[in-house]
């Protein structure tokens, strides 16, 4: 299958081995991988309670009547399928650095790239292992594939992500709001983003926690924000506004380093405050070993 402008085979084959499991409880219309919050009779135990007239003898623990004559009925917990939704930064500020303004001599990605890479590679994984995966953006107008399985599937999800471009300041709260009005059932929420309009993008994920959504905020950054080598005199634009400044970088670099950092650090503790899964991702980077951490993280926290 081709995936022009999003991912490489390479980058997806080296990940396959792996699944997306989900830390809180979701539900779904089959059995699948994940935790369901609705009880029956599976294969794998969950709890015992009192039994209820009606309920069928052969899950009764006879050997705990005998050692406590109280009557308990096993229960099971039932495993479903996933549905995620990749939720994809597409402000302006995402382009950075912008391709046109690389040397020769740089073979990094934008932020935008680097962010639709991540999600097609996370989209696929998760089709691959029989759950469904939709994408949402909101710039001018809402691009929206809804959460399907299959391969076919596979083939319209990475051919939205590749016609997404950076464009206008509509920043991502706007399209975690929007996903909180279409996940029907409790899910899985991706969330790409620089998350530079922070305080509304965390009030949005937190709500879609609250809902019983499973979140996971990805921050994708340039190496040349963390630090600002950029060289000589340059002239910074705003992006999204296009207002110019003029900046020696050498005598900003030591408070801007700092002051970034401070902000990095807070944006995460946010985040993580109510136990949602973090993950920060740099340009230039490998990202192979950063979303194999991160995977396997999250499939010992859900075993």
């Amino acid at each position: 299958m081709s995936r022009p402008h999003v991912v490489t085979s390479s980058e997806l084959q080296s990940l396959r081995d792996l699944e997306l499991m989900t830390r809180a409880t979701v539900e779904g219309l089959r059995h699948g991988l994940h935790r369901s919050p609705f009880h029956g009779y599976s294969a794998e135990f969950s709890q015992y309670r009192h039994y209820r007239p009606g309920d069928d003898l052969k899950y009764v623990d006879w050997k705990a009547f005998a050692r406590t004559d109280r009557v308990y009925t096993r229960q099971f917990r039932e495993t479903t399928n996933l549905s995620a939704l990749l939720v994809i930064d597409v402000s302006r500020s995402m382009d950075f650095p912008q391709q046109s303004a690389m040397s020769n001599e740089q073979s990094g990605r934008s932020k935008f790239t680097l962010a639709t890479t991540i999600a097609a590679i996370l989209g696929t994984l998760v089709l691959d292992q029989g759950d469904a995966a939709g994408v949402l953006a909101t710039a001018d107008r809402a691009h929206f594939v809804p959460p399907r399985s299959g391969h076919h599937h596979l083939r319209v999800l990475l051919s939205e992500l590749s016609r997404l471009a950076p464009s206008g300041t509509s920043a991502i709260d706007s399209a975690l709001r929007h996903a909180a009005t279409l996940m029907k059932r409790r899910g899985l929420v991706i969330a790409v983003s620089d998350f530079y309009e922070d305080e509304a993008a965390i009030t949005q994920i937190r709500r879609l926690r609250r809902m019983g959504h499973d979140v996971v905020a990805i921050q994708v950054l340039s190496k040349e924000e963390l630090s600002l080598e950029v060289g000589g005199a340059a002239e910074f634009i705003d992006l999204e506004t296009g207002r110019k400044l003029l900046v020696q970088p050498s005598s900003a670099r030591e408070s801007y380093a700092r002051d970034f950092g401070a902000w990095l650090a807070n944006v995460e503790r946010e985040i993580r405050r109510d136990g949602i899964d973090y993950l920060r991702v740099i340009t230039g980077e490998p990202l192979e070993p950063a979303l194999r951490r991160f995977l396997i993280g999250r499939r010992s926290a859900a075993s």
